[in-house]
């Protein structure tokens, strides 16, 4: 993400996004999510915690399971935050609207890759928090869904969006690995810092399931709400038809875990 305006047309699209992700994305994310709050690098027992770019808000849920005994959720996309179990804040990454030491861990779930240089979204959590625990895609992780539904969208017409162009140009999806998240957060003044590859059977298997994945994207959704319903349930149909047969969603992630 680079400047003020390509950030604002992130979040506005997470905005406009918000309900198809609700019954898309979020499934998958909420299995991440439990995944990677398995892997905090403290004791969530009565812990307080920051989800920092929540979205919908299914870290604070994991942490809560796991123990923490309050979330709050911070998020660029105000209509992603009306899902959130958690107190909730329209905020920005780098400038969060918190004191110092707010928090005994800040989890950021697939949030700092949308940085190209994330250390100073590090930088600021760690400067409200007291440990860090992150999570990106694995570098060269793919599903072949991807490309076979965004392929039937733009034969409807879908264009990418520039932000979402931009996005993937910097190496989204896939950036960073584990050795540049360690050194991420090492520059950022963690004095400690690991991370771990792992892979998560994310539950969604029927074609149904894959293509409400990628329809509910940000750079999907606000186009497929856009088209007249006899439309987009033809688009829908075809796009099933295009990722019948595929493997399961099992999504290969990196978990970072640090410490002042």
């Amino acid at each position: 993400m680079t400047g003020p305006d390509l950030g604002s047309d992130i979040g506005a699209s997470y905005d406009a996004a918000s309900d198809a992700w609700r019954v898309g994305p979020a499934r998958m994310y909420a299995r991440l999510a439990d995944a990677m709050a398995g892997l905090a690098p403290v004791d969530l027992a009565d812990a307080t915690a920051l989800d920092a770019g929540a979205g919908t808000g299914v870290a604070g849920d994991a942490l809560r399971r796991r123990g923490a005994r309050s979330v709050v959720a911070v998020d660029l996309a105000h209509g992603m935050l009306a899902g959130s179990r958690s107190p909730a804040a329209v905020g920005d990454l780098t400038r969060l609207p918190f004191r110092d030491g707010s928090f005994d861990l800040a989890a950021a779930a697939f949030s700092i890759n949308h940085f190209e240089d994330p250390t100073p979204v590090l930088v600021e959590l760690r400067r409200v928090a007291g440990a860090l625990l992150a999570s990106v895609f694995a570098p060269g992780w793919t599903h072949p869904a991807k490309d076979a539904v965004e392929a039937v969208m733009v034969s409807h017409g879908f264009v990418p969006p520039d932000w979402y162009v931009t996005f993937k140009a910097g190496g989204g999806d896939g950036e960073p690995g584990p050795a540049e998240l360690v050194a991420y957060a090492e520059a950022a003044g963690f004095s400690s810092a690991e991370a771990t590859t792992i892979e998560v059977d994310t539950g969604l298997r029927e074609p149904r399931d894959l293509v409400s994945w990628r329809l509910g994207m940000a750079h999907t959704a606000p186009y497929a709400a856009t088209l007249p319903p006899a439309e987009l349930d033809l688009a829908r149909r075809e796009a099933e038809e295009a990722v019948a047969g595929m493997p399961p969603l099992v999504v290969r992630m990196v978990v970072l875990g640090a410490r002042r």
